[in-house]
């Protein structure tokens, strides 16, 4: 018998649809034993959180059991190993899975990784839609004029015929693009290794490796970053990468913080270089309120949540995480298992 422990919050029917993948599976779950949702469909619950002394005796006695694991277990990542010593496999809830894995030792540890990759790209795609928008029909412009009740006609722009350059062709990027070639934008793709027979040339009129990336987003009157945070994409996108994109450009961020220079990003909106950005993610956060940032008219902010729908999130989890064990027991490849050398 495989013992499953659930180790984040799930509403009951998705633990029934879990238990339910086959009758040789121990599902363990205890819902007081894991941080409650802020919302539906959160899996990290309030940060202050903790279980008591009993509790936390209790859940380690649930952990040491699993041969499969959902999710990294609230208060003992750093000895994750040790407390789970029958582990075989563990699903996270996120899609970048690969720093969390890290800082729990699971990189040199044999066991398989999967991450929720997948899950959150079509939510984070419309966010990225929405800003280039909000920038192209000047909405805040719009917005202030309606509260000063100014009348007042003035011209607007449009997505079509404009060229996006999208940094980082994975789930994010791939859905981003789905999404700004019907309204006419001109997609320019970069990524690590370009092949002849790569998947993301269904997605971009062009692909640029990394090498390229200054003359991709040189020619962009928008840049969406969509990168993971790896050790090779920290800082990927620097001040001299900020200063080659085009004058007026507009610059939109829903991968990882770490992988943008926030102090280049700043500068360039202060001189004006670039007409506004749009933010999910920095590299600090919570974002500090030191932060310049928050100051700024021609930005959005957004508290990495911009991915946090509930109506669509646990459902997903849940397909992803049932056919995944459905594969497991049947010997099968997994769906989004983790390269441990690159950390996604």
């Amino acid at each position: 018998m495989t013992t499953v422990v659930i180790a984040s919050y799930f509403e009951e029917e998705h633990i029934r649809r879990i238990r339910e993948v086959d009758e040789g599976l121990n599902v363990l779950y205890r819902e007081d034993l894991v941080p409650p949702p802020r919302w539906p469909g959160d899996h990290n619950g309030p940060e202050d959180w903790e279980r008591s002394p009993k509790a936390d005796e209790e859940f380690l006695a649930m952990l040491a059991e699993a041969e499969v694991l959902y999710d990294f277990p609230r208060g003992h990542l750093q000895d994750l190993t040790k407390s789970v010593p029958k582990l075989r496999w563990l699903q996270a809830s996120m899609a970048g899975a690969g720093e969390v894995a890290q800082k729990a030792g699971l990189l040199e540890a044999d066991v398989v990784v999967t991450t929720a990759s997948g899950i959150y790209s079509n939510p984070l795609a419309e966010f990225a839609l929405m800003a280039m928008l909000q920038h192209a029909k000047k909405l805040d412009r719009l917005r202030q004029e309606k509260a000063e009740k100014v009348w007042r006609q003035d011209f607007v722009d449009a997505l079509e015929g404009k060229t996006l350059c999208i940094v980082g062709m994975g789930n994010i990027g791939r859905a981003i693009a789905r999404r700004a070639r019907p309204f006419g934008m001109r997609v320019v793709g970069v990524k690590r290794t370009v092949r002849d027979d790569d998947p993301a040339r269904g997605y971009a009129d062009e692909l640029h490796t990394t090498e390229g990336l200054r003359d991709a987003v040189a020619e962009a009157d928008y840049v969406a970053v969509a990168l993971p945070g790896t050790p090779e994409t920290r800082h990927l996108v620097d001040a001299a990468v900020v200063e080659a994109m085009k004058p007026g450009a507009y610059f939109l961020n829903v991968g990882r913080g770490a992988a943008v220079e926030e102090g280049a990003l700043i500068r360039a909106l202060q001189n004006g270089h670039l007409s506004g950005v749009a933010l999910d993610v920095f590299e600090v956060e919570p974002l500090p309120e030191k932060s310049p940032l928050w100051e700024m008219e021609n930005i959005i902010i957004s508290p990495h949540a911009t991915d946090m729908v509930p109506s669509l999130i646990n459902p997903l989890q849940t397909d992803l995480f049932c056919e995944n064990l459905r594969r497991y027991l049947a010997g099968e490849e997994l769906i989004n298992v983790l390269d441990k050398q690159l950390l996604y």
